[in-house]
Formats: structure tokens, C-alpha cells, sequence
């Protein structure tokens, strides 16, 4: 069984003195700084424009909330109606949308690259665990026959996407909750940069910039327990095993390890910065479940990427996997 939509708490937060609409900044008199505030894939979302014409960025609302409504009847887990739910119910479905096709294709390319450890299949580990927790005569962790039997869905290799139809292996189900908000983020600045908007940051679940804010400073990303980033551009993604728990003593967590069923320990949280913001959420999402030297493994795979992490103990590491543009200092 799955319960209603997750809640995710986000680690990373924009550091802004923000109203109803208007943020603090240096302005022309006929400008002003604005946000747009609502929700994507059931996160709290918000987009920020630096030094614009109110009336321009108020009429823009209207395209971005059909945008995310569009995306969603495609990658949502939680809409019966969606293409996934669809997918996952008959284990295959014709004629999908391109934006289903890219991000399921994006999702076996990020499980490609970090040897499984991105899976999308994941899903029955999910399920196993909350029809678990779900019974309340059960003490500890799932036992590991439960565990065994869902990582029996579990390989992103029998996923095969056709010319016309996408199809699963053998009671599988997919879940794009790694990367949908990212991708949701990256479609949505396409769409205001093609009306364009540039000094913009475009946070929905994740955070992209698409520029510095007017006055060429950074946008100011608040980290818990570390200084904040100074984004210029690019995007930034966050994962951590808190900001969905599972059981009544959070026993577990959402980050799975396909490779034992269980929840991921080595990193408190992971983030990563990215040009895009599907890339970035996908491999924040796999490099925790990664130890250091897996990570440090991978790097020349991870072209374009930085990463920060904190252990459990609060240590923190970083890794920069060449030519990263977008933060400062």
C-alpha cells in the first residue's frame, strides 16, 4: 500500500527578505523584485524574479502553474490518472509523453553512470517498507525475506523504453520521485527563459538559476549547519534521509540502497550542483547512497558536478568533478 503524498523537508532554502511579492533589493522606481509562490509535485515552490516590471511577472503565473500541471500528469507518482501511475499499474504504456520518455531515459542514464546505484525501480522497496511500518504489531525493520522479495522488482536494466511504449520487468513499478522535481525545475526555467527572463531563480522542490540577480550578485542558498552558497547559475539539489522517515522512531528512510534494500548511512546529507537541475537531483539522490571512495570513483563520470556532504557525525567532505560554473566563491 503507499500512503498520500510524501512530505519532503528541504534542506536548502533561499535566503531572501521576502513579502507577499516583493523582496528587499536595489530597484528602479518602475521595477521591483517578485516571487511567485505555489507547489509542484506536493513541494512548496516558488520562483523569484530580480528587478522586473510587476505586471510582466504577475502575467507569467498563469503559464508556469499550466506548465507544472501538464508535467505532473506525466511523472506523478501520487495521480492516479498520471502516465506513471498508469505505467506502474499494467507495466506498460504506449504512445507516452516525451516528457515521460525523458525522464525515465534520464533516470536509466543516471543508473547507467553510477552503477545502480541510481535505480528507479526502487519503488517496491518503498512499498515493502510502508506496508510494514504499516502494521503496528511489527517491531524493528523489515526482516530481510520481506527486503529480499522487493529486491526482486528491483533492476533498472529491465526497464526498456521502445520507439512507441515504455515497458517494466516483472512487477515492477518506477518511481521518478530522484528526479521530478528537478526535471519539473529545468522545463519550467526553458519555458521562462524563452519568454525571456534571465535574472531568475527557479526553485520548485529544486533550485535553478538562470542568472545572478540584476545587479550581478549572487543569489544567496542557505545550507543547515554550513554557510550558504552563492548560486550565479546552474542548479543546486539536496538529499537527505530526514526529509521522509519511515516508522515511528524513523527507523528508516526513503534513500535506498538497491544494493541491500536498506536505507542508506554513510552521508546525513548530500548536495550537488549541477548546469541542470534534473542531473543534479538525480545524483544527489544516488551519491547518498554512495561511500566516500564510491564517490570519489565515480567523479570521472560526474562531468560538470560539485558535491558537498556531511556524515552523521556532522564531517563534511566536498568533491569537484571538473569545470563547474554557477557558484561563487
Amino acid at each position: 500500500m503507499l500512503p498520500d503524498h510524501p512530505t519532503r523537508r528541504r534542506a536548502i532554502t533561499i535566503l531572501a527578505s521576502a513579502a507577499a511579492v516583493a523582496i528587499a533589493g536595489p530597484t528602479s522606481p518602475a521595477r521591483a523584485d517578485f516571487e511567485w509562490r505555489g507547489t509542484a509535485m506536493g513541494a512548496d515552490a516558488r520562483i523569484l524574479f530580480s528587478d522586473i516590471e510587476p505586471g510582466k511577472a504577475k502575467g507569467i503565473a498563469t503559464l508556469v502553474e499550466a506548465e507544472i500541471d501538464r508535467l505532473e500528469l506525466a511523472l506523478s507518482l501520487f495521480q492516479a490518472s498520471s502516465e506513471l501511475s498508469r505505467l506502474n499499474r499494467d507495466g506498460a504504456l504506449a504512445a507516452p509523453s516525451g516528457d515521460l520518455r525523458r525522464a525515465v531515459a534520464l533516470a536509466l542514464e543516471v543508473a547507467d553512470i553510477t552503477n545502480g546505484l541510481f535505480d528507479p525501480t526502487v519503488q517496491a522497496l518503498w512499498e515493502a517498507h510502508v506496508d510494514w511500518f504499516a502494521d503496528k504489531s511489527h517491531i524493528g525493520l523489515p526482516p530481510q525475506a520481506v527486503i529480499a522479495r522487493a529486491r526482486q522488482a528491483v533492476d533498472w536494466r529491465s526497464v526498456r523504453i521502445e520507439p512507441d511504449s515504455i515497458h517494466l520487468g516483472d512487477n515492477q513499478r518506477l518511481t521518478l520521485n530522484g528526479l521530478g522535481q528537478g526535471y519539473i525545475t529545468d522545463r519550467v526555467a526553458e519555458l521562462l527563459a524563452a519568454k525571456g527572463f534571465t535574472n531568475i531563480l527557479v526553485d520548485l522542490g529544486e533550485i535553478r538559476a538562470l542568472a545572478p540577480r540584476h545587479d550581478g550578485s549572487p543569489w544567496l542558498i542557505a545550507r543547515r549547519d554550513a554557510d550558504p552558497l552563492r548560486l550565479a547559475g546552474g542548479a543546486l539539489a539536496t538529499s537527505e534521509g530526514s526529509g521522509c522517515v519511515l516508522g515511528a522512531s524513523g527507523a528508516a528512510h526513503h534513500l535506498f540502497d538497491p544494493r541491500s534494500g536498506r536505507s542508506a548511512a554513510h552521508w546525513r546529507t548530500i548536495t550537488v550542483h549541477h548546469r541542470s537541475a534534473a542531473m543534479a537531483d538525480a545524483l544527489s539522490t544516488a551519491l547518498s547512497i554512495a561511500s566516500a571512495e564510491e564517490i570519489r570513483q565515480l567523479l570521472p563520470r560526474l562531468s560538470g558536478a560539485a558535491i558537498w556532504a556531511a556524515d552523521p557525525a556532522g564531517r563534511r567532505s566536498s568533491w569537484i568533478a571538473g569545470r563547474c560554473d554557477g557558484i561563487v566563491g
